[in-house]
């Protein structure tokens, strides 16, 4: 049933105009990071169209797989508030996009109705929701993260380092249930006994009638690495956002035998959701930045994919001693030297504590595509700064301690 409902959506003419509008969008939004990267960089990549249409292609994936933790799980669309989370979700984007978030738009919503009864919705099945869209999120980091990183520099503890921003984005088609009625006697499939696992309150009677329904909404991912490679960094918010998305599914699958666990739940999914970001900003706080130039030789912080440097082997933290038997400085040198050589150039590089030789060759049309570490004379960054309620409060805590001494 799931395939048939995919495959009459995919051949709607409306569905694929929507779904070519959100492709559209995501792309768009690759392109600004480029274009962000490129002024900041003077070097940025123009690899937008391919990032989009990868993440549109996982984006299927992940719907697939979060149709079948939907339907799995039993989660009903009806009665858990989708209109007034939408608009709740969008008020708090107001006060920080980043609060977009189903997480925190689902868990106040989810706590004025169990605190007032208004709206009345069914927060197990809300709640269950939103854990399914973080877990399927955190699948698609693990895939997609790491493509294609965008470059940055980044002032941050006055100094001026460079990093990887992270940002992704993911249309994603899925397929949910929704309650409509009673079902007719010799019609639709039996489901076994122990489905849905994820009950209403009171229980639904055993004739509940359940109808597929195809939906569409975007995920997105972002985060800026400096003191970690880009695949460490994802691995890691991954996982997180794993242990997240788990431990308020369990909540909501215990919300809905046990209403007490109800408000669990509602505080979990805006709080838990503020721990994964405090806990990835405090990783990157307490560790040392990795792009940085150490003033023997050139640090790489990225190379272009297709360039000469790309082809003759260099990396990401490459650090580029000698040209021609010349040391280098800056990356002026190494142009320099580019520019009279005639585009040959013999590169003694160290990578991980070991030296090797690397040969650059000039091709046509191809650029030499090196960007840089940063040094303390770049002008050019974005200021990074931390955001999340657990800063904040520490922060708070700690200027009441010192007024007290």
């Amino acid at each position: 049933m799931m395939g048939r409902v995919f495959v009459t959506t995919f051949t709607s003419p409306l569905f694929l105009l929507i779904y070519l509008f959100l492709f559209m969008m995501v792309a768009w939004q690759y392109r600004r990071m480029d274009k962000l990267s490129g002024r900041i960089l003077d070097n940025g990549r123009k690899s937008y169209w391919k990032a989009a249409l990868l993440s549109s292609f996982l984006g299927l994936l992940g719907g697939g797989l979060g149709s079948i933790l939907l339907v799995l799980l039993g989660i009903n669309l009806n009665n858990i508030g989708i209109a007034q989370l939408w608009l709740l979700a969008i008020l708090l984007m107001l006060i920080n996009p980043r609060f977009l978030c189903f997480a925190y738009a689902g868990g106040i919503l989810s706590l004025f109705s169990l605190l007032t009864g208004y709206p009345e919705i069914n927060v197990p099945h809300l709640m269950g929701l939103i854990a399914v869209l973080h877990m399927v999120e955190s699948s698609l980091i693990l895939l997609d993260g790491k493509f294609q990183p965008s470059p940055i520099y980044i002032k941050k503890d006055g100094t001026v380092q460079g990093g990887f921003n992270l940002q992704k984005f993911w249309p994603i088609p899925l397929v949910a249930l929704i309650g409509v009625g009673m079902i007719e006697p010799g019609s639709g499939i039996d489901m076994p006994a122990w489905w849905p696992l994820l009950k209403d309150y009171p229980t639904v009677s055993p004739d509940q009638t359940y109808a597929l329904l195809p939906v569409l909404a975007i995920l997105g991912y972002g985060e800026i690495t400096t003191t970690t490679t880009p695949a460490q960094r994802i691995r890691h918010s991954a996982g997180k956002l794993f242990a997240f998305s788990l431990i308020l599914l369990l909540l909501a699958l215990g919300a809905s035998r046990w209403e007490a666990l109800g408000l669990a739940a509602a505080l979990f999914g805006p709080l838990g959701h503020e721990l994964v970001i405090w806990l990835g900003q405090r990783e990157e706080r307490r560790k040392q930045p990795l792009y940085l130039q150490s003033g023997s030789g050139v640090m790489v912080l990225d190379v272009i994919p297709g360039t000469v440097a790309d082809r003759a082997g260099i990396k990401s933290r490459d650090i580029i001693l000698l040209a021609n038997g010349q040391e280098l400085q800056s990356l002026y040198a190494l142009e320099a030297e580019w520019e009279r050589s005639q585009g040959r150039v013999r590169l003694e590089v160290l990578r991980e504590g070991k030296r090797m030789l690397c040969q650059l060759e000039q091709k046509s049309g191809r650029e030499l595509g090196i960007i840089p570490a940063p040094d303390p004379y770049n002008r050019r960054y974005l200021l990074l700064q931390e955001d999340n309620i657990f800063g904040l409060l520490q922060k708070i805590w700690e200027k009441l301690k010192r007024l007290k001494g």
